[in-house]
């Protein structure tokens, strides 16, 4: 049986949700997408070192900035390092030249410094940030430090080479992870041009990297055997220094210092796992492909459990969502596309259930409530009304020589005589509570709680003088025009009355318009009916 497409969703809304998720990841995409990648994130790399600017460096050495001796003997103590990353903003000349100069010697002398530079908002654009000429020439490379970060706050993605004009500086992380990258034009805003978007890793949360404080870097009088051929990051991590963040990189640290960031895309590098974000209107060709995809298999194989049937196909979306994260890194995020999938399921079943329970309850010829739902309206009007001790009436019409009718003018007129009556009836109804159905052939019933037998009386000729109104031809009866004969039950049941008893009552009055002439309204008495 083809589905009642008008009792469900519009088609065309769900591929329409999915070419405008395509537009951007939802924050649903970002939460799904971290629960499942930061437990399959791999543990902090061993190969790279954070030399922390922490506390306890504060305490001993005292507030920051220090003098540049200090940062310059650290680098000269680094020397065995495979690459040192000096994550400091050194963009003002320190208040002693000797001091800057004692740097530029360090650095130089160790030989594996890089430096980053910051990009800062000047105006409607940004503008770099750099270290001072002296320590830029010294060291071995410059690189770009660019997380820009969303309305929330959050830091989700970096650039692998930005900058203002057509200079385009390579990754700071990059440089330092030894991953250098082309760089090459792109778009931003103003004037600042960014290429290369990479989303921050994510790292499992029972783990860190191996961490120095600086005070015991100085302090110590040989090399450290944990710095020997490591990557090595110095930076500030002491609560309120002004350089920390939100990410997602580790679900047990939600808020991390900068140096730890690089530290983590380092680690990316190094490994081939930082992911790419898809260009939006791929990301929107790809999400509009699995909307068309459920759509057609929700068309051709039709399920008996149809949310079971979206959620394996929501689960199978999950699933390659992450494979392609996993092993190609390349986010699409579906958690979006996904709900919406179960969601419309959910709703086209609730629908059809409510659409195929109607039709259980109505009559397809004219639309009113059939028998089957007369049954049940009756019980519970009923039981209210000997509850209640409430006034109930019921109404039994018959049409008058309905077969007459059917022989001499054809089933087809006869159908729509019966369309008509069941206009008529369905006219009469006051409220909720009142129920009009088709309970035989040319048979119907008017079911009003809480009405009297006076007001059941005028109804009834009412109704008759409506369906009177419509004049319409009948040559076969001796009145020359369709007429009905209506039996009444009315009064306030008794507390042994029955569905039968009264339905006998109401059955009663109108055989007995039917042996008055027809064309008439009689109310069941007792055991007489009376013509009204």
């Amino acid at each position: 049986m083809p589905t009642p497409t008008s009792r469900t969703l519009p088609g065309i809304l769900l591929p329409l949700a999915a070419v405008w998720l395509g537009m951007a990841p939802s924050t649903l995409d970002y939460r799904v997408q971290d629960l499942i990648n930061q437990a399959l994130a791999p543990d902090a790399s061993e190969q790279i070192v954070i030399v922390a600017i922490d506390e306890k460096s504060l305490a001993q050495l005292g507030r920051w900035p220090w003098p540049r001796e200090l940062v310059a003997e650290a680098i000269i103590k680094l020397g065995h390092a495979r690459a040192v990353g000096l994550n400091l903003l050194l963009a003002e000349h320190s208040e002693h030249p000797e001091s800057d100069q004692a740097l530029a010697r360090a650095i130089a002398q160790n030989g594996k410094v890089y430096l980053p530079a910051f990009p800062e908002p000047d105006g409607n654009t940004l503008r770099p940030t750099l270290p001072l000429p002296m320590l830029a020439h010294a060291a071995r490379g410059v690189g770009i430090s660019d997380f820009p970060a969303q309305s929330n706050g959050e830091i989700r993605l970096t650039y692998l080479a930005s900058g203002p004009g057509d200079t385009r500086l390579p990754s700071f992380a990059a440089l330092v992870a030894g991953r250098p990258v082309a760089a090459t034009t792109g778009t931003g805003q103003g004037d600042w041009g960014r290429s290369q978007p990479r989303l921050l890793p994510y790292l499992a949360s029972d783990t860190a990297f191996t961490t120095l404080s600086m005070a015991e870097l100085l302090s110590s009088s040989h090399p450290d055997p944990r710095l020997q051929d490591k990557t090595v990051l110095i930076g500030v991590t002491a609560a309120g220094s002004g350089d920390e963040h939100f990410t997602a990189i580790q679900r047990s640290q939600p808020k991390t210092s900068g140096v730890f960031i690089n530290a983590a895309l380092a680690q990316g590098l190094q490994q081939n796992r930082l992911a790419s974000p898809l260009p939006p209107a791929w990301r929107a060709g790809l999400l509009l492909g699995l909307a068309l995809g459920w759509q057609l298999l929700a068309s051709r194989r039709k399920s008996q459990h149809p949310i079971r049937q979206a959620a394996l196909f929501v689960g199978a979306m999950l699933l390659g969502d992450t494979l392609l994260y996993q092993l190609l890194h390349i986010e699409l995020g579906t958690a979006t596309l996904g709900l919406l999938i179960l969601l419309a399921a959910t709703s086209n079943f609730f629908l059809l259930q409510s659409h195929f329970k109607k039709l259980a309850f109505t009559d397809k010829l004219t639309g009113l409530a059939n028998r089957h739902h007369f049954d049940e309206r009756i019980v519970m009007a009923l039981q209210h009304s000997q509850l209640e001790q409430q006034a109930l009436a019921l109404l039994i019409l018959d049409v008058d020589h309905f077969k007459r009718y059917n022989d001499h003018y054809g089933h087809a007129a006869g159908d729509d005589i019966l369309r008509q009556i069941a206009q008529v009836i369905a006219s009469m109804v006051r409220n909720p509570q009142d129920t009009v159905a088709r309970i035989g052939g040319e048979e119907f019933a008017l079911l009003l709680p809480n009405t009297s037998q006076k007001q059941a009386e005028a109804m009834a000729n009412e109704l008759r003088f409506r369906l009177l109104g419509r004049q319409i031809p009948h040559h076969s009866s001796p009145l020359g025009r369709v007429s009905c004969s209506i039996g009444i039950y009315a009064g306030t049941p008794e507390p042994d009355a029955t569905v039968r008893s009264i339905f006998e009552q109401a059955d009663q009055a109108l055989y007995q318009a039917k042996r008055n002439g027809r064309d008439q309204a009689c109310v069941a008495d007792g055991l007489l009916a009376t013509r009204v």
